[in-house]
């Protein structure tokens, strides 16, 4: 998943609606922006919201491979930490477990923990 080509479909759905003029007249995402952090905590969110959690992960670690940031490092963080008050059935539910949560928090830190 490319986080890049969802933030450029979120824009273009956003500029749709919110001045209702045709796609092509729509600007596009510049991921260098400072701003790109949150775009990523708000795309992850919108994932969780949707049960989603496996698709998030994997975009959280796309992510985490283009930029080791302190940003980056703390929406991880706040990441499994919302998946840890799941219950263990709304996880396996949904494809994920407590392991998983607990794995991919030892990810993160040895990921950011070798900079």
């Amino acid at each position: 998943m490319d986080i890049e080509r969802l933030i450029n479909e979120l824009s273009r759905n956003i500029g749709k609606a919110l001045v209702n003029k045709k796609e092509d007249n729509m600007l596009l995402v510049n991921l260098e922006n400072d701003g790109s952090s949150e775009l990523l905590r708000i795309i992850l969110k919108s994932l969780i919201s949707k049960k989603e959690y496996s698709k998030a992960e994997d975009l959280l670690f796309d992510e985490i491979e283009k930029s080791k940031t302190e940003a980056i490092y703390k929406i991880a963080v706040d990441f499994y930490e919302e998946l840890s008050e799941k219950s263990d059935e709304e996880l396996r539910e949904n494809n994920f477990s407590k392991e998983e949560v607990l794995q991919g928090l030892r990810d993160i830190e040895a990921l950011f923990n070798t900079k």
